[in-house]
């Protein structure tokens, strides 16, 4: 738990790092113990590599995922997963009742389900042109403007041939290889067996190599034709730490950048909720959201408005419908449990303390 607990802190602070330029706020172990009653538990039970070309890409996945969620939810101590796991043969077993059955054993929400995958494009060849001016050039162009007394289209023809032999030619020719991760993500709710979310995040990363610069602009095509018809072949291991450094690079940053774009889906899919705490001004509130909840400065929070609950004939259940109250945005974070909002005016007067607020 207490390294679970640094992992929240560690995680925070690294957003809050890159986003606020005034002081950074790290929650305290006691407000994250009492954030840790309202947050929802998760459990990553499984991170696959069926079918991936690459094997080893998972503990990459593992890492980024737990470093994603730390700041949304409670997390499960893997230890504790693959324990009740062995014990309870859940590996041999794949129907809906595991899930509950599990669920309650871990004590979680939610369980995660992931596979993934890492792959090479096949290496290319790629190429730049630059056509440039030197500096004779330029001042041949200010010496022609001083020349009135000459003929317009003799100065034309002259500007012509001076710019065939002063123009300078730049080309370079390198091979990119190319590296891409998926990373598939299912959460299904522990109390109904309903899957939650299922969706697919892609990140890709490049690396040139190779680079080789031309000044003859014939020896360029050239070279770009002999290395345009000629096989490229790179030789990659099939296993993540097989790779060479710079290759296994290109995957981790891959990776990385696919759980990153998981996280935009978590406010959407699972909203942290918080209420009005006090009204500062005209546009400013406090809201008991902090960076122990994960928000930092910049971050969008929405104040919803229960309407009249209506009673749907066909189905025979009640809803109360909702309607966005106010738009606020988190101008600084006070505490591990408190940020200060601004709003418009005409949506700040609106509101009142006590009103919910959430992240979506």
């Amino acid at each position: 738990m207490k390294i679970l607990k640094l992992v929240c802190c560690l995680v925070v602070s690294a957003l809050l790092w890159g986003c606020a330029p005034s002081l950074i706020v790290i929650p305290t172990e006691e407000e994250l113990d009492a954030v840790q009653r309202f947050k929802k538990t998760v459990a990553i039970i499984e991170i696959s590599e069926k079918g991936s070309p690459v094997k080893g890409i998972s503990e990459s996945a593992f890492s980024g995922l737990e470093n994603v969620l730390a700041g949304h939810f409670n997390l499960v101590e893997r230890e504790k997963i693959l324990k009740v796991m062995d014990e309870r043969k859940f590996a041999e077993r794949d129907d809906v009742e595991r899930y509950t059955e599990l669920g309650k054993l871990l004590g979680a929400d939610y369980l995660l389900f992931g596979r993934a995958m890492a792959f090479f494009n096949k290496p290319e060849i790629k190429h730049s042109i630059k056509h440039y001016k030197s500096k004779e050039k330029e001042d041949y162009k200010r010496k022609e403007k001083e020349k009135e007394e000459e003929d317009y289209k003799s100065k034309e023809q002259e500007h012509y041939k001076s710019k065939k032999e002063e123009e300078k030619f730049s080309g370079s020719i390198w091979r990119e290889l190319k590296g891409i991760c998926e990373l598939n993500i299912k959460i299904v709710d522990v109390g109904s067996g309903i899957v939650r979310y299922a969706d697919k995040k892609v990140g890709a990363m490049s690396r040139k190599e190779g680079t080789r610069y031309y000044e003859d602009e014939k020896q360029f095509y050239k070279a770009l034709d002999y290395a345009t018809k000629a096989e490229i072949i790179i030789e990659l291991a099939s296993t993540f730490r097989g790779l060479k450094r710079e290759n296994s690079l290109i995957l981790s940053r891959a990776m990385e950048q696919a759980t990153e774009k998981f996280k935009i889906d978590l406010r959407d899919k699972f909203p942290q909720t918080g209420q009005i705490l006090q009204i500062l001004s005209k546009k400013d509130v406090v809201i008991n959201l902090g960076s122990a909840y994960g928000i930092k400065p910049g971050d969008k929070l929405i104040i919803w408005e229960e309407l009249a609950p209506l009673k749907d004939p066909k189905t025979g259940l009640v809803t109360v419908p909702k309607q966005k109250k106010a738009i606020l945005k988190v101008k600084k974070v006070t505490s591990g449990l408190s940020c200060v909002a601004r709003g418009k005016r005409k949506y700040i007067r609106m509101i009142s303390v006590g009103d919910v607020v959430s992240t979506h």
